[in-house]
């Protein structure tokens, strides 16, 4: 199937580099670590709606950077977290991706606050 989207895609687009693919690993690690504290199996920073957010804004990097369908980026960000769910990463890839998360959406938390006032000068 997923020849059949790549057939019907535009010619126009970049591939997956390096970087895209180790932050949809990362994704794909945070939303199975969302999924085991959900159901309580896990426990530690709660990534559930924090990972949640963040995919969204990797989906969006990375929809902009490659010119890629939102779809294929999805599919691909739940294709990675099948193939993650059995066993995961280890516990320092874990802490790494959560890292970069918390990085990213302190970011964007930042990149979306409004400028301040300007001071008059006398």
């Amino acid at each position: 199937m997923l020849s059949f989207i790549l057939f019907l895609a535009p010619v126009a687009l970049s591939p997956l580099s390096e970087a895209h693919q180790s932050d949809i690993a990362c994704v794909a690690e945070i939303a199975v670590l969302a999924d085991a504290q959900k159901r309580g199996f896990e426990s530690g920073t709660d990534v559930r709606l924090t990972g949640r957010r963040w995919a969204g804004i990797v989906g969006d990097r990375i929809v902009f950077e490659t010119g890629q369908p939102r779809e294929l980026v999805a599919f691909a960000m739940q294709e990675a977290a099948k193939a993650n769910g059995n066993g995961g990463q280890n516990d320092t890839q874990r802490d790494v991706c959560i890292r970069q998360m918390l990085r990213e959406l302190v970011a964007a938390d930042a990149a979306g606050q409004p400028l301040p006032k300007p001071v008059k000068a006398r």
